[in-house]
């Protein structure tokens, strides 16, 4: 064999050995190539359902959030109304007629006074609490009760009403005092008329 042919068949056999490591590392390449392309596909529908998880977290934070500054505006409000129900209670109850007036003012004694307490009068209800001893002397009679309670002239320090003054004590019957005493109650009552028609029909 000729020197020529042997390298030829050198040649020959190294080309297709050549063609074959290079069909394998094509063949490995294409299925590196492959994987990478599955794993990223699967990388970006993992970052995508991830995203999409925050997003609904996100849009459900941001909900709870409105939710809650609407039912926190809402509760504002609805103790404003109540708050100005209230003060709005307190306008009605001075503005009563004096006669009517009077009536309640004694009443509020008659329930509070134990007996022997002082009664001292706002000085804006002076005069239209003219007859208040002699409203308080015929309701305590009507209950059969003798509370001896002493009339002065010194005004209480209150806007409207009276304050009812004990050996230890002083029970503020002003009208802002009667209305506070009872605004647990009131609150209720007012939040049941104010609100529950409103809530039905929303």
């Amino acid at each position: 064999m000729a020197l020529s042919d042997i390298l030829n068949r050198i040649a020959s056999d190294a080309a297709h050995e050549a063609k074959e490591i290079i069909d394998a590392a094509r063949a490995e390449a294409d299925e590196i190539v492959a994987n990478a392309a599955e794993e990223a596909s699967g990388a970006a529908r993992r970052f995508e359902r991830e995203r999409t998880r925050e997003a609904v977290r996100d849009a459900e934070t941001i909900l709870a959030g409105a939710r809650l500054r609407a039912r926190d505006a809402d509760v504002a409000t609805r103790g404003e109304l109540v708050g100005r129900a209230l003060a709005t209670l307190e306008e009605r109850i001075v503005s009563l007629p004096d006669v009517a007036y009077t009536a309640f003012i004694a009443r509020a004694i008659v329930d509070a006074a134990a007996g022997g307490e002082t009664v001292k009068v706002a000085a804006a209800d002076a005069a239209r609490l003219a007859g208040l001893k002699a409203a308080v002397d015929s309701l305590s009679a009507e209950r059969g009760h003798d509370l001896g309670l002493c009339f002065v002239s010194v005004p209480a320090d209150v806007a409207h009403g009276v304050v009812l003054v004990g050996d230890r004590s002083a029970n503020d019957l002003s009208v802002a005092g009667l209305v506070e005493s009872r605004r647990e109650t009131l609150v209720m009552r007012l939040a049941a008329s104010l609100f529950d028609k409103a809530d039905d029909g929303a």
